[in-house]
């Protein structure tokens, strides 16, 4: 490229944005998000004052403020002649972090006003150095680790000042050499979303995000926001100078922070239920076995073939498949109020800046909110979800009453059957005594048994024979339940 084609002041942001705390974490997983947040601002310090510095953090990690700053100088800048720093914001229960990179300063420690040839892929380099300064933390082999992205998403802001005046065709020319450069999978007319002004600059937006197949649940989300690219780049005309376009552009770095957090916010929540629905299908599948099972009752109390421990069995696993069936559901309907809640969020936030820039147009942004394949799709879709798997929970209930029912019902017809016989045993220990008794008036004197022979005409005696005769019933009871048992 000529000369005509650099760019002055050019930088590049990164808006990162990692979850504080989601629900159901325990303070364990709290404090675990918090330390992976901070490593990636302090995690080239020693030991030591990194602990301090993420004490520092740790202190309004249960705090539930709309914003805060969490660091007391606000800013943690590069070392020198680097020109960048960090910005780490609490947003709720997201953390937010701000990384800035204009390259080098000059020799006097100012910003390098100087026109660069965005042919030398300078965004690719600040790029590479964003991913370097937020993955302090050293291995072994002593080389950095790997770049590890938001765990909620990402978005890059590319900005610099046109050196010459040039054409809206030429101007997204450049764009679309810069978006090469920081997006490693790119498709301009796949990836582009639209286009806009503001404060008198071009801006682009564009997304590429990956194609994910085979794939479900954390892996899925996990692959998609290290390959996903949210990517805007904001030109300024050559009539303003560098000094005015940095005044222009740091004020709204917080509408900026604020509505990507937004926008993350809402795509994350939109693939968190994802995962919920496959979860709850295959949850379903499951309870499908005790479905079967209960069908095959009526036959079974038919033919009094019931098993009642294995029933008991089943009704067990049916309330635990209700009770993960519920807490799923529970989740899925929390993602939507996150999807509905961001959504407003991004529509205010968005309209504040028109409001507040009316020069501006920044319909490309809107495509997000209002455009019928972004978060409108995403809000129908977990609305569907809800209503399609709602009735699932219906069914694991009856399920479960019908279970409970039916052991209750076979417990009771036992307990009675216990009874008649407890009662039956009780007669018949009670004839037994009066036989005992009228039989030991019979019974002859021991000297007589040694002596003379016993006497079996006790058992010819008319209180024996009655004895017997009102015992023989029970007894004949007794033997026709046991075999029948």
């Amino acid at each position: 490229m000529s000369n005509q084609t650099n760019l002055i002041f050019p930088t590049l942001d990164l808006f990162l944005y990692d979850l504080k705390d989601g629900l159901g974490d325990d303070e364990g997983k709290i404090d675990a998000n918090c330390k992976a947040f901070c490593e990636k601002i302090f995690g080239d310090l020693d030991k030591t004052t990194f602990d301090e510095k993420c004490a520092q953090i740790k202190k309004h990690r249960h705090s539930e403020a709309d914003g805060i700053d969490l660091l007391e100088t606000r800013f943690r800048e590069f070392d020198s002649p680097d020109d960048g720093f960090y910005y780490p914001r609490q947003l709720g229960d997201t953390y937010a972090l701000l990384v800035d990179n204009s390259g080098k300063k000059d020799a006097h420690g100012k910003s390098d006003d100087k026109p660069q040839d965005i042919n030398n892929k300078i965004f690719q380099k600040y790029k590479e150095e964003i991913q370097k300064q937020i993955s302090h933390k050293q291995d072994k082999s002593n080389q950095f680790n790997s770049y590890e992205s938001g765990t909620i998403g990402q978005t890059w802001l590319a900005w610099g000042k046109l050196e010459v005046n040039k054409s809206d065709t030429e101007i997204q020319d450049i764009a679309e050499d810069i978006y090469t450069q920081i997006a490693s999978n790119y498709k301009w007319n796949k990836d582009f979303i639209g286009k806009g002004d503001l404060f008198g600059g071009k801006i682009f937006e564009l997304w590429y995000h990956p194609e994910i197949i085979n794939l479900t649940g954390k892996d899925f989300w996990d692959k998609f926001r290290t390959e996903s690219h949210h990517v805007l780049i904001w030109l300024f005309p050559e009539n303003i100078s560098a000094s005015e376009m940095r005044k222009l552009v740091q004020p709204i770095y917080q509408d900026f922070i604020r509505l990507f957090h937004y926008r993350h916010k809402i795509v994350w929540a939109y693939y968190q239920s994802r995962l919920l629905k496959n979860n709850l299908k295959q949850e379903f599948i499951e309870i499908q076995d005790s479905i079967n099972k209960a069908r095959k009752l009526q036959v079974q109390l038919n033919t009094g073939k019931l098993n009642l421990t294995q029933l008991q069995k089943t009704l067990t696993n049916t309330l635990v498949s209700l009770s993960d069936y519920t807490i799923q559901l529970n989740y899925l309907d929390d993602q939507i109020r996150t999807i509905k809640i961001n959504l407003d969020n991004y529509q205010y936030r968005l309209e504040k800046i028109t409001r507040e820039h009316q020069s501006s147009n920044l319909n490309c942004l809107k495509e997000f909110s209002q455009s019928e394949i972004y978060a409108k799709k995403y809000l129908q879709q977990a609305e569907t979800d809800y209503a399609n798997l709602t009735p699932g929970l219906t069914v694991v209930q009856n399920l479960s009453d019908t279970l409970q029912g039916i052991i209750q019902l076979e417990q009771t017809k036992s307990d009675r059957k216990l009874d008649n016989t407890i009662a039956l045993v009780g007669v018949g220990l009670a004839i037994s005594g009066l036989t005992a008794t009228v039989a030991t008036q019979y019974l002859p004197k021991p000297k007589q048994i040694y002596s003379e022979g016993y006497d079996f005409s006790v058992m010819l005696s008319p209180a024996f024979m009655v004895s017997f005769i009102v015992l023989a019933p029970f007894l004949l009871a007794l033997i026709y339940r046991f075999f029948r048992r």
